[in-house]
């Protein structure tokens, strides 16, 4: 997880353990190094958080790390979001990951990059609670999302 996309989950208050641990791998991988960062890469996935965070804060000021806009976190954990839905098969996750988009377009207030997210928010509603004959098939809407993620992912 990057930085960026990090800090949406820190601004929404959602922030894990796991997530520190998974950014600062993702920071190490991309030959980004310091003592303390070294340290969260080591922990497990059951410690405080609050000692977590305490080690977060001090890798930050390591680092350097500004702390970005909504807008720039917000996109930057769709990107997240996106990148996870490509690797996923399972239907029910893939599903799960573009509601969880969808929400953070919502809150962007529907920017115009974004819409096709709504339309596919529409189409997941109506695979699941209309009784109608669709023009589409839960196939039609998995294809859609995976083609909408690969977009972002890029």
């Amino acid at each position: 997880m990057d930085t960026n996309a990090l800090f949406y989950k820190i601004q929404k208050e959602s922030v894990t353990t796991e997530d520190y641990i998974k950014w600062s791998h993702f920071l190490l991988a991309n030959q980004i190094s310091t003592p303390t960062l070294n340290i969260i890469s080591s922990l497990s996935f059951n410690e405080n958080i609050f000692e977590v965070e305490d080690l977060f804060k001090r890798a930050s000021k390591e680092i350097g790390i500004q702390v970005p806009n909504f807008d720039t976190s917000a996109r930057a954990y769709i990107a997240y979001l996106a990148k996870n839905i490509i690797k996923v098969t399972n239907s029910p996750k893939i599903f799960d990951l573009a509601d969880k988009i969808y929400r953070i377009v919502v809150e962007l207030q529907y920017p115009e990059a974004l819409m096709e997210w709504y339309n596919i928010s529409e189409m997941i509603d109506q695979l699941k609670y209309d009784d109608v004959t669709l023009e589409f098939n839960n196939d039609d809407v998995i294809l859609k999302i995976k083609k909408e993620a690969k977009l972002i992912s890029k």
